[in-house]
C-alpha cells in the first residue's frame, strides 16, 4: 500500500515512521521544514497532573492513560537524545480544586509527592514560589525537544525505505472513485497514493477543502518566549504556574509558555509584552531578572470543534484524517491507531467519538 502524509509535523512524522516501519511505502509531503511550524513553536510537556483529573471520555481517557509508555516505546525504537522525564512541580494556584485533582490523578496511577516549603528548597532550590503555596511533584513527566524528535523519526522513516517531498504545498487533491489518489504539489507535480492523510496541523482545514471536505478547526495562537542560556541555577523541572509554564530548553536555557492570568480553554490570553512576562517569571525564578527575551515565536494552534478529528470518510475511503491539538504528546498514539486502521483495516473503538464523520450530521454515514 502506498500512503501520501501531508504535514512534517510531530503527528505527520510519527503517522509517516509507524507506516513505514510497518511496510508500507509511504511519502512524507510538507511545503516547509519539518517541524517548523507548531511543533517548533510549542511547549511539549508531557504530564499526567492535572490532566487526569479532567473530565472526558472514557476511551480517551484510556489512551491519555497509555502516553508514557508509547513515548517509552518511541524512544527505544528510534533512538536519539529528545526525551527528558525531569518531573513536574506544579504550584497549588495553577489547578483549581487542587485537592480534589491530586486524588484523581493519584487513583488513576499518577505518582504525585506534595512538596512543603523546606522539601521544594530540596529539590529545586533556584525557584522563589511562595512559601504558604503547596507543590505537587509529579516523578513521571517532563518534557521533550520536538525539533529533535521529529528529526530522528524522519531519520529513521528514511532509514525504513519512506521518501520526503518538502518545499512545494500541496495545491490539489483529487480523490478518485476507484480510491487512487492524485496529490498536486505546486511545482506542477504529482503523486498518486492508496491513501492520503491530512495531518496538516494548522493547514489542515485547506488540505481538507482541496478534496471538498471541512473541518471546523478553531486556530488559537500560543506564545513561546526562551531565556537564560549561560545563567546559573535555571530549573531543572517542568513548572506549572498560575500564569505560565517554564521547563529547561537546550539552546536558550529556558522555555516559557505564558497562558495570561490563568488556564482556560483558550489558555488565557497569551499576554502581549516579552519583557514584562519574564519580569513576571523572574519573581518565581530570579536568575532570570532583568533580562529581555532572547527568542519568542507564536504558534498557531489548531483545536478541531469537539477534540481530535482522527480517521475515514465512510465516502471517503482514500482520505484519513488526523488533526489534533497537544500533537506533539499525542503523535505516537495517533499513529500506531491510524497504522492499525489504514494497514489492518481494523475500526479501532476507542476513535469512535473522534470521527470526522461527526461534522456532517445531515448524511447517513
Amino acid at each position: 500500500m502506498k500512503v501520501a502524509v501531508i504535514g512534517a509535523g510531530a503527528i505527520g512524522a510519527n503517522i509517516a515512521y509507524r507506516l513505514a516501519e510497518r511496510g508500507a511505502e509511504v511519502v512524507l509531503i510538507d511545503g516547509r521544514a519539518p517541524g517548523s511550524g507548531t511543533s517548533g513553536a510549542s511547549f511539549s510537556w508531557l504530564s499526567s497532573f492535572p490532566q487526569l483529573s479532567w473530565p472526558e471520555a472514557e476511551a480517551r481517557r484510556r489512551l491519555r492513560l497509555s502516553v508514557n509508555a508509547h513515548f517509552d516505546r518511541l524512544a527505544e525504537e528510534i533512538g536519539g537524545d529528545w526525551l527528558d522525564w525531569c518531573g513536574t512541580l506544579t504550584a497549588q494556584g495553577a489547578v483549581p480544586d487542587f485537592d480534589a485533582a491530586v486524588a484523581r490523578c493519584r487513583e488513576q496511577g499518577a505518582q504525585i509527592e506534595i512538596l512543603g516549603a523546606a522539601d521544594l528548597r530540596e529539590i529545586a532550590p533556584e525557584l522563589a514560589l511562595s512559601g504558604s503555596e503547596r507543590v505537587a511533584f509529579e516523578l513521571r513527566s517532563g518534557w521533550i525537544d520536538a525539533p529533535a524528535m521529529i528529526g530522528q523519526l524522519l531519520r529513521v522513516f528514511r532509514l525504513s525505505g519512506g521518501t520526503l517531498r518538502l518545499g512545494d504545498d500541496v495545491v490539489s487533491l483529487d480523490i478518485a472513485a476507484r480510491g487512487v489518489v492524485s496529490i498536486g504539489l505546486a511545482d506542477g507535480s504529482w503523486i498518486e497514493a492508496d491513501v492520503v492523510v491530512n495531518a496538516g496541523g494548522g493547514q489542515a482545514t485547506h488540505i481538507a477543502a482541496l478534496a471538498g471536505l471541512a473541518i471546523p478547526v478553531e486556530l488559537v495562537p500560543g506564545l513561546m518566549l526562551y531565556a537564560g542560556a549561560g545563567r546559573p541555577r535555571l530549573p531543572r523541572h517542568v513548572v506549572n504556574g498560575a500564569r505560565w509554564l517554564i521547563r529547561p530548553d537546550r539552546e536558550f536555557g529556558t522555555a516559557i509558555h505564558w497562558r495570561g492570568e490563568g488556564l482556560t480553554a483558550r489558555h488565557g490570553n497569551n499576554g502581549r509584552d516579552g519583557a514584562e512576562m519574564l519580569a513576571d517569571v523572574a519573581r518565581s525564578v530570579p536568575t532570570l531578572t532583568g533580562l529581555r527575551p532572547a527568542g519568542q515565536r507564536v504558534g498557531i494552534r489548531a483545536m478541531p470543534q469537539g477534540g481530535p478529528v482522527i480517521g475515514r470518510l465512510p465516502w471517503r475511503q482514500g482520505y484519513y484524517s488526523a488533526v489534533s491539538h497537544g500533537g506533539i504528546g499525542w503523535g505516537p498514539i495517533w499513529a500506531d491507531l491510524a497504522a492499525r486502521e489504514i494497514l489492518d483495516g481494523e475500526a479501532v473503538i476507542e476513535l469512535a467519538t473522534m470521527r470526522p464523520a461527526r461534522f456532517y450530521s445531515d448524511i447517513d454515514a
